[in-house]
């Protein structure tokens, strides 16, 4: 199947199995021979974008296979978008934002299975090195990744870009959901976030609650990037020449 425009360079379209759904999927793969440790790219809250591609050819270009799975209700896949199931009705006793709120976490959560479900596909492929997969997220990415870190311990690092920064200052239960989820990680975390970026809190209280913790993991700020807060958000794939070689770093660490 050929990949649709703006994909041509994602890798191999492939689909994998979450609960009764069959999602889609790129998998890239680096130059050499395998099997070769693997990233997976968790995705922002508009799917699977064209401009990520900077970021993921990045990835692989550090030897690291690069998955992209596609959760539920994104990029086509079947299954309701998270869009859809939070309404942000609000009962007698609550604000719209602690509805919007309850209903974020649970649909969010909902969606790290997909996530999983697409780890244990991958770590089943020959050209993978099973016991070396890490993950990798882009804003509500970032939530899945540590959503999932939070449930396993079966990766070997997360790295997290720009996560919650558009969320946390209005929705105070993902940031419930996020330091309890770092409470049970024990997997190491790099989280990053450009200066210009929307909010810089959530570096800092994630960052803070894993020294509490003793957990491995690392914290960094870098200069701001292009113009405004979007592009500081955008981070990941506007200039991977800033953050590779101290991703290729704290990989080799845990890898």
């Amino acid at each position: 199947m050929d990949n649709p425009a703006g994909y041509e360079d994602f890798g191999r379209r492939v689909t994998y199995p979450s609960g009764a759904w069959e999602l889609s999927a790129y998998l890239l793969l680096p130059e050499g021979d395998g099997p070769f440790p693997a990233l997976m790219f968790n995705h922002g809250s508009g799917g699977l974008v064209p401009e990520v591609i900077s970021g993921l050819r990045e990835l692989a270009r550090l030897g690291y296979a690069v998955l992209s799975p596609m959760r539920r209700g994104h990029n086509g896949n079947p299954g309701p978008f998270w869009r859809d199931l939070v309404t942000g009705e609000p009962d007698d006793d609550e604000t719209m934002y602690h509805a919007v709120g309850r209903q974020l976490v649970s649909t969010l959560q909902a969606e790290s299975d997909d996530v999983l479900a697409a780890a244990e596909w991958l770590a089943r492929q020959p050209e993978i090195d099973g016991d070396r997969i890490g993950l990798v997220g882009q804003s509500f990415g970032t939530i899945m990744t540590i959503f999932c870190v939070g449930r396993t311990n079966s990766f070997r690092a997360g790295i997290c870009f720009a996560g919650a920064a558009l969320t946390w200052p209005d929705v105070p239960q993902i940031q419930t959901a996020l330091l309890a989820a770092i409470d049970a990680c024990e997997t190491p975390l790099f989280i990053i976030q450009a200066e210009n970026d929307s909010n810089l809190e959530p570096t800092y209280a994630l960052g803070r609650q894993l020294a509490r913790g003793g957990k491995p993991h690392e914290t960094r700020i870098y200069p701001p990037t292009g113009s405004g807060w979007g592009e500081g958000h955008a981070f990941f794939r506007r200039e991977p020449e800033r953050w590779s070689r101290d991703i290729e770093l704290f990989l080799a660490r845990w890898f």
